[in-house]
């Protein structure tokens, strides 16, 4: 399947919960930032998520993973991890953000409140 193809049906809720969280393995901008969309409004979390989640966080260079701006995918992921709001992803969320300089903590808390 091509990817804009893929990235389209995450968008429309057509790909399983399942294939969802392997979407977050591809390296591919807009199926791994519409995949961490469903998974936020699905509030899907387990063990394997966050883990995802936190690799992905990695990826902050606004030259390689830039969403809109200076927004990242990394900056994504650990917003998402805030709104699955468990105990586990908060946990990861504040290691996280601890990690971060105040520029990226205000962009990662902006794009938190968008998607809460």
């Amino acid at each position: 399947m091509k990817l804009l193809t893929l990235s389209k049906e995450i968008r429309e809720g057509k790909i399983g919960d399942d294939q969802l969280v392997e979407c977050l393995d591809i390296q591919h901008n807009q199926v791994q930032l519409n995949a961490m969309s469903q998974i936020a409004k699905k509030k899907l979390c387990n063990e394997k998520i966050i883990k995802k989640l936190k690799h992905i966080s990695q990826f902050r260079d606004p030259k390689v993973n830039k969403l809109f701006g200076i927004d990242t995918l990394g900056h994504y992921s650990i917003a998402v991890l805030r709104v699955l709001n468990t105990s586990e992803s908060i946990k990861q969320y504040e290691l996280l953000m601890s990690e971060l300089d105040d520029f990226d903590k205000g962009i990662v808390e902006r794009i938190t409140e968008g998607i809460s």
